[in-house]
């Protein structure tokens, strides 16, 4: 919904850092491999940065934040990659001047966005039996005007839902629980290619932090050893990709005991260790799963794996549940990062919602937004 948009923001930076290279004086010092990345990793940082500005988000004043923390996020974790992998010495004068960049791009792209925001007009049919509730959220976006009609009659497609799902950052239960399924096998089928891309980038990425990760986990296991005791790891059964169960990791945050699925948050507050309650604190017990994703059990973004108990709830009282197992689901996910966490049914179906937009917009684009909004929860402590 906003590529035009995004494509006037990114020219508009790609022409601001070319006065940028031309005011540091584009001379020898200036060229070669080294340079070469810098520029490349300048592009590649805005374009990844610009997913962060979304329609749903866009009356948020995090909104500008999310941008300027991935991108300063992603500048250092592309020094440490670039550094060990190709064995560059980049010199850390020339990243703090990108540094500078993203900063200054920060400050002018909100306020290019929501100019162009403002002028944007959508003309969108709905069923006359739509809520009131749904047409209210639906005109009231500050900076996009919605010409809402209603008709007896539309063609209810994958254009229409993805159209609410952009203007309100979501699917309410009251859209997705009346949808025809097909729609969500349709939408996974024919992206065949992005699931391929998205597995590669699992595989690299679970790599990557493994290896930063390592000296994490060995003084993280120590820790939990001397205050808390064996073992380092919690295992538990939770429900995968088309239904199948598979083992989840994670570093052992409770005192061993059986868990009450009837009260989570009561369960975890008389079980929950000194250290357990710090590393769930920064979702750092979370981290073994980068092994889960490199198995192939799990990827990075999706719907969050439940416990079988939660997802037999889910199966019998709500519609469409079980098309979110359609794709792999992930350590962090759109619900993870949209709503907090979810202990009871009509929370569930709240939820629900998130993890079917994230279904209904599968894409490589949407994978990266996901992460980045993730940082930003990281970042702002989020719910």
């Amino acid at each position: 919904m906003l590529k035009k948009e995004r494509l006037f923001v990114f020219l508009t930076d790609i022409i601001i850092l070319a006065c940028f290279i031309a005011w540091l004086g584009f001379h020898n010092e200036w060229r070669g491999v080294r340079y070469l990345l810098f520029y490349s990793s300048a592009v590649m940082l805005i374009y990844t940065a610009l997913k962060g500005f979304d329609l749903s988000r866009a009356p948020s004043p995090r909104w500008t934040m999310t941008s300027l923390s991935v991108s300063l996020f992603l500048s250092l974790v592309l020094i440490t990659i670039l550094s060990f992998i190709a064995n560059i010495p980049l010199q850390m004068g020339i990243w703090g001047m990108l540094l500078y960049y993203l900063i200054l791009l920060n400050l002018i792209n909100p306020f290019m966005f929501r100019t162009l925001l403002k002028k944007k007009r959508i003309n969108l049919f709905v069923p006359l039996e739509t809520s009131d509730e749904i047409m209210d959220r639906l005109t009231k976006h500050p900076y996009v005007t919605v010409n809402v009609k209603r008709k007896k009659t539309i063609n209810k497609d994958i254009k229409y839902y993805l159209t609410i799902n952009q203007i309100l950052g979501e699917l309410p239960k009251e859209i997705y629980e009346e949808m025809d399924g097909k729609l969500f096998n349709e939408i996974i089928s024919s992206r065949k290619i992005q699931s391929k891309i998205i597995r590669l980038l699992d595989i690299f990425f679970s790599l990557i932090f493994i290896i930063i990760l390592f000296p994490f986990y060995a003084i993280c296991s120590i820790l939990i050893v001397l205050f808390q005791g064996k073992p380092v790891l919690f295992k538990q059964t939770r429900m995968g990709k088309d239904a199948k169960p598979f083992t989840l990791y994670k570093f052992r945050t409770l005192k061993v005991g059986e868990a009450k699925t009837s009260n989570i948050e009561e369960d975890h507050q008389e079980r929950s260790t000194t250290i357990g309650k710090f590393l769930r604190s920064l979702r750092l017990d979370e981290v073994p799963q980068f092994f889960n994703c490199l198995k192939g059990d799990m990827s990075l973004v999706g719907p969050r794996p439940e416990m079988l108990f939660f997802h037999e709830m889910g199966m019998k009282n709500i519609p469409n549940y079980t098309k979110r197992l359609l794709v792999k689901p992930g350590i962090t996910g759109w619900a993870q990062t949209m709503y907090k966490r979810s202990d009871t049914l009509d929370e569930y179906r709240i939820k629900t919602g998130y993890d079917l937009s994230f279904i209904l917009d599968y894409s490589v684009s949407a994978y990266f937004k996901s992460i980045l909004y993730t940082v930003d929860t990281l970042i702002y402590r989020k719910g």
